[in-house]
């Protein structure tokens, strides 16, 4: 499968100027991911082709959402996941399945985020969850996700905050944590088009990784 668009130090740097925070997406911007793997691996576990994790609901949530908002704990997700495939599936296998996305840390990032570091205070802004986190930590090491996490002066990840993106309290939300009094000297950076508009609503510059 093609890699993503490479992170390349000097032009996110053209395109944030002179704001004084960059505010980095994980997915898609950071590491790799391929939602078409989970599908698989999900289909492989007894679920329709055509299924989606947006469509788990649990209880009054949306499951999907909900886990990335820390409404919902990783069990519960998971219970969500064997209501629709309708047997005990191990949680192992679900992890797994759920898991199968993410690809790994390219070995050049570290490099590029220390040489935009230099010029800017670097935060990561994360749609997320704690499988997944989890999952990233396995993967990497202790040591390996220490490095990476020493890059930015925070590393906000939606299920800590109670908030996901494109919700315009988790602009505000990030603003008053680091403590910015201007919009404007915040950059964003995000694959996804309605988190990229809602940002720039908000006051940030902002540009699409695609």
């Amino acid at each position: 499968m093609p890699p993503i668009r490479r992170f390349r130090a000097h032009e996110i740097a053209e395109w944030a100027g002179d704001a004084r925070h960059i505010v980095l997406d994980f997915g898609k911007v950071l590491i790799d991911i391929e939602p078409r793997l989970s599908a698989e691996a999900f289909t492989s576990l007894g679920a329709r082709p055509s299924f989606t994790v947006g469509e788990l609901g649990y209880q009054k949530h949306n499951a999907y959402q909900a886990i990335e908002t820390g409404a919902i704990t990783s069990s519960e997700f998971r219970n969500a996941f064997r209501q629709h495939l309708r047997y005990a599936a191990a949680d192992s296998s679900i992890d797994g399945a759920w898991n199968a996305l993410l690809m790994d840390l390219q070995p050049w990032l570290i490099g590029q985020l220390h040489t935009l570091g230099q010029q800017y205070e670097l935060h990561v802004l994360s749609n997320t969850n704690r499988i997944h986190i989890d999952e990233v930590k396995r993967r990497m090491g202790i040591r390996g996700y220490a490095e990476f996490t020493r890059c930015f002066k925070n590393v906000f990840y939606s299920y800590d905050l109670g908030l996901r993106k494109p919700d315009p309290s988790i602009y505000q939300t990030v603003d008053r944590l680091i403590g910015v009094q201007d919009p404007a000297q915040v950059f964003f950076l995000d694959d996804n088009a309605a988190n990229v508009e809602t940002a720039l609503q908000h006051g940030w510059k902002a540009q699409q990784f695609i």
